[in-house]
């Protein structure tokens, strides 16, 4: 007996009970074959968005051609999760048109309509090169497409190389589960005329659902990441709690990793390999869109880690999510983070994250913390008092990793391998007691900082005389006093170069013509 759903209105009850149904059609994250003697592996061919219609900007669209290898690929349409709507499969291969391309359309959404098994096969398997999958009620097809054998056929296409494509459900069907608002009550075919009838209460009361898909990417996958459902609640919040609970329910030895999709992001699954694509911002102005990994970590907090897309770069799921935990584990490190001057503190504190590590461009109503130069005090009685010390002496929390040094200084190293404590590292070391002798050059009475001092000695100091010009005041070469102590102070606070302060004495002539220095120089550490 064939799933049917018996009403066009009410679909919550029915497709509730099958919730935790298993959808899987391969290992997760296994190729769908490999050969015993040569060892060569087929993965499937993949290009998915985060929004429904995503596959049709001109960037993620020509990258779906370019996967078929033909100038005018067939098309086969599949618009079971919108129950085979008319105008869904108008807009859902408008661009497949636009080029010529020959299209067939596949609808198995009601039992009167579902073609016989061996059409169903020259449909799916004889007939494409590129399977186009539409967004919508993605509980409802993959139950559809179960109880038909249209998912054993998806993969038989797959083995040959056709390409699979799709975006909001037909992004997460192709993954081992996804999050899915499947049973809000407007999520049917006649989802218009139900949301004239539905209250402004009863558009709120539904829940989101997690759910098991094919199982081609082995992650759990979540469309539309950065925006929120229509009942109000972010995608990115529920995704965390339903991953904490998956976590915790499997035991942390067997960890799950989140994928979470911007709607203006593209994933491209080729040789068993990711990449990244974006078309720029986000729709709500905030941040690029982009993929994130989600994780558990050993705290049982869950971490959402934006990747950088459009690098061109592929690489697997297991790498991606390696790459991911060792950027937050370099934020937690005791040893000093070293980013791209490009990456703002603040950037880098949100990556890390306070309570989850959400990407600040997730969610609309968050704003993005901004620092800039100005923010920044210079001067060191101007600096803040110090943030209350970490239970670990080098141990980053979020009140001390505003002032965590990004690029390294250093001239401090030297101080920082006998240093044993934060403070021992922070600490400025007292100067130099004074020469005794009456004519020596100190930073007291020195015009010019100790190098141009050095550079300047006049013949007499090579013949044994130093600086003063009084006869009785010659001093033999080998009586020579130690050269002066410098007379830049580095004043340093948690980690940062805050000011270096050169003293002068404008009574001296000046040693070199070019005249006077300025009697105060502030550098950042990226200058020192």
């Amino acid at each position: 007996m064939h799933f049917e759903l018996a009403s066009d209105f009410v679909i919550n009850d029915t497709l509730k009970p099958h919730v935790g149904d298993n959808f899987r059609v391969a290992a997760p994250g296994l190729p769908l074959h490999q050969c015993p003697d040569t060892g060569n592996a087929i993965y499937p061919k993949i290009m998915t968005t985060g929004s429904g219609n995503g596959i049709h900007e001109p960037a993620f669209f020509a990258k779906i051609v370019s996967m078929t290898g033909k100038d005018k690929p067939r098309v086969v349409y599949i618009g079971t999760p919108f129950f085979d709507r008319e105008d869904k499969f108008e807009s859902g291969t408008e661009s497949f048109r636009a080029i010529g391309c020959r299209i067939k359309r596949l609808m198995v959404a009601k039992e009167c309509t579902t073609p016989s098994p061996e059409e169903m096969r020259r449909i799916i398997v004889d007939f494409p090169d590129v399977i186009v999958v539409s967004g919508g009620n993605s509980l409802f097809a993959m139950l559809r497409w179960q109880s038909i054998g249209l998912d054993l056929l998806i993969k038989e296409a797959a083995l040959k190389g056709v390409v699979l494509c799709g975006g909001s459900a037909g992004c997460g069907c192709w993954f081992d589960t996804m999050q899915t608002d499947s049973l809000k009550p407007e999520a049917c075919k006649l989802s218009e005329r139900v949301l004239t009838e539905l209250s402004a209460e009863e558009r709120l009361n539904w829940s989101f659902v997690r759910i098991s898909c094919m199982g081609y990417l082995n992650a759990f996958c979540v469309p539309h990441i950065d925006t929120k459902g229509t009942n109000e609640v972010a995608r990115v919040d529920i995704a965390k709690k339903m991953l904490l609970d998956a976590q915790l329910e499997s035991g942390m030895e067997n960890p799950i990793i989140g994928f979470g999709v911007d709607e203006l992001a593209g994933v491209v699954y080729e040789h068993g390999k990711v990449t990244i694509m974006s078309l720029g911002k986000r729709k709500n102005g905030i941040g690029e869109a982009t993929c994130h990994i989600l994780y558990v970590d050993q705290r049982r907090e869950v971490m959402c880690i934006p990747l950088t897309p459009n690098t061109g770069e592929a690489a697997t799921l297991e790498e991606l999510i390696e790459r991911a935990m060792r950027s937050v584990e370099a934020l937690q490190s005791p040893l000093d983070l070293i980013v791209s001057e490009e990456i703002s503190i603040s950037h880098a504190v949100h990556r890390r994250g306070v309570s989850g590590a959400v990407d600040w461009g997730l969610i609309e109503a968050t704003a993005p913390v901004k620092t800039t130069e100005a923010d920044v005090p210079l001067v060191a009685d101007q600096l803040p008092p110090l943030p209350p010390p970490p239970s670990h002496p080098h141990q980053r929390t979020p009140s001390n990793l505003l002032y965590s040094p990004a690029p390294l200084n250093i001239e401090r190293i030297a101080n920082d391998m006998n240093a044993t404590t934060f403070e021992e590292r922070c600490a400025t070391p007292p100067p130099p007691p004074l020469p005794p002798h009456t004519h020596q050059r100190t930073p007291s009475n020195l015009q010019y900082s100790p190098a141009l001092h050095n550079i300047g000695r006049t013949s007499e100091d090579a013949h044994g005389i130093n600086s003063c010009r009084n006869d009785h005041d010659k001093v033999p070469v080998g009586e020579l006093p130690p050269p002066p102590a410098p007379s830049s102070v580095g004043l340093f606070h948690q980690g940062r170069m805050a000011a270096v302060v050169e003293q002068h004495n404008p009574n001296l002539p000046p040693l070199f013509p070019r005249g006077d220095l300025p009697a105060i120089k502030v550098c950042n550490s990226h200058s020192i």
